[in-house]
């Protein structure tokens, strides 16, 4: 099950319409956390599908990456990632800037979109 804020970031990175945001969407409904480890400065999040679950293996490899959140306690901000490699969403990614330490649990954040 993702945290609050993975849900929130996951939504922000794939707001856009059309390929392969419409995909990942699908697969994402289908998908569960497999594993989650907290690094001190940010998290892994790994993902894996049932084997009937909507793959499209054509879809290029991608890093989506343009969204990032104000969090208590971060003076930087973070920013994060979401791997897709060979049509599959793998991972998902939260950092800090300069060493900033993550806190596992958050309750208060505000997601904003970067730069792409």
């Amino acid at each position: 099950m993702l945290t609050p804020l993975e849900k929130a970031v996951i939504d922000a990175l794939l707001q856009k319409s059309g390929e392969p945001f419409e995909s990942i969407r699908q697969q994402l409904a289908h998908s569960s956390v497999t594993k989650r480890e907290h690094t001190g400065v940010g998290f892994f999040t790994e993902f894996t599908l049932p084997a009937d679950a909507p793959v499209r293996r054509d879809l290029p490899d991608a890093t989506l990456g343009n969204v990032g959140a104000e969090l208590p306690g971060v003076q930087h901000g973070a920013g994060f990632l979401l791997f897709i490699r060979g049509g599959v969403v793998t991972m998902f990614e939260g950092y800090t800037y300069v060493d900033d330490q993550w806190s596992e649990r958050i309750d208060e954040f505000r997601v904003f979109q970067t730069a792409a």
